[in-house]
């Protein structure tokens, strides 16, 4: 069975993801509740790499044609608001992570799987540098190289991502692709474009004119490099990489292993079966610490069959949703304050986590800084 096959329906059976199919075309991706979580912390990475931590000023904008040929006249009124933000001086940039687009060439109506990749109706991720012309060429060879980083960021397998060869067309536009290697063969995930002043070829000397910028006193058309992906890529590329057969006991699990930027819920709570009063204690005390740890950022499944179900149960449901750390909780817990923190990654509990009074909790699950937890038991 392939990689696909083996994939798609796990994610239908967990609410990630199902493609609908309309006139034998895969027309768009329905995402279900974990989808949605997976599909925002991607969009959210894309724009803390693309917008927040930039060094350049980069703005926001939405293309609200559905089916587009040339971005320029979109972003007309964004750039000259950027232009007036800007002083006027180049470099600048724009960002789209919201445009609902729809693939002009709809001539292939398979529905392989793979098509997934590629539905007719897809959120577009495209960013947009405008460059000073001497700083362009250098430009487009840093951004190659940021692109392929991000993507091996949160890869279980960052081998997987390579660059094309850069190809140049006939008005001297070069083009370089990001491409992730599966079972199957390759998919391209992103595409990077060094288009120069092309993108504004279509336009009339007066509206040319209109983006002429600032580089010191001089005045000068920008250089464009783009580049341009989709969240429905990226989400199927992190599914796939993310997905894992390991073995467990005698046995493989299948699991989803996701970065823990990623990841649709960082931490949740499980326990052994006890009886009715213990298990509601345990059910209570469970809801008071995921709200505390929602309350620090941390997103959290609070999951209403702990102590209900067997451990191990438990622990496949939650391996299922790639959810990273799990705290284990049990009746010493009501006494000693005492958890346990197993982790997707090994299937071990990482030791025991101390709560009296108020303990700060430290692990690194969200970003880069730790993040506390404060427990407060009686």
């Amino acid at each position: 069975m392939s990689l696909l096959n083996r994939i798609l329906p796990m994610c239908k059976a967990y609410a990630y993801v199902e493609p609908i199919i309309i006139n034998n075309t895969i027309d768009h991706l329905k995402y279900g509740a974990i989808g949605e979580l997976l599909c925002q912390n991607i969009r959210n990475e894309w724009l803390y790499s693309n917008v927040t931590s930039r060094d350049e000023s980069v703005f926001q904008f939405c293309n609200a044609q559905k089916k587009y040929n040339n971005d320029i006249l979109s972003l007309k009124d964004p750039f000259m608001n950027a232009k007036q933000f800007c002083n006027n001086q180049l470099p600048f940039s724009f960002a789209d992570s919201r445009s609902i687009c729809e693939h002009s060439d709809s001539k292939d109506s398979s529905v392989e799987d793979r098509k997934c990749f590629s539905p007719k109706n897809f959120t577009r991720l495209k960013y947009f540098a405008f460059c000073i012309p001497e700083e362009s060429q250098q430009f487009f060879y840093h951004w190659q190289r940021q692109r392929k980083i991000w993507w091996r960021k949160f890869s279980a397998n960052p081998g997987r991502f390579s660059l094309t060869e850069i190809s140049t067309d006939d008005n001297g536009q070069e083009t370089t692709e990001i491409r992730a290697e599966f079972e199957w063969g390759h998919e391209t995930i992103e595409t990077i474009r060094n288009v120069n002043t092309k993108i504004f070829d279509s336009l009339d000397p007066p509206e040319q004119e209109m983006f002429l910028s600032k580089v010191g006193k001089r005045k000068v058309l920008p250089h464009v490099v783009e580049s341009e992906t989709s969240l429905e890529k990226a989400c199927m590329v992190f599914l796939c990489d993310g997905y894992a057969e390991l073995p467990y006991h005698n046995d493989r699990r299948e699991v989803f292993r996701f970065h823990r930027k990623l990841a649709p819920y960082k931490i949740t709570f499980a326990a052994p079966p006890l009886n009715a009063k213990k298990a509601d204690e345990l059910r209570q005390l469970s809801i008071y610490l995921g709200l505390n740890l929602k309350k620090s950022g941390i997103s959290t499944l609070i999951a209403p069959n702990i102590a209900k179900k067997s451990l191990e149960s438990q622990f496949t449901d939650s391996d299922y949703l790639g959810i990273p750390y799990i705290a284990v909780l049990n009746e010493s817990t009501l006494e000693d304050g005492i958890v346990g923190l197993r982790s997707i990654e090994t299937t071990l509990e990482e030791g025991p986590i101390r709560t009296k009074e108020i303990y700060e909790v430290r692990k690194t699950i969200n970003h880069e800084h730790e993040i506390i937890m404060h427990v407060e038991l009686k």
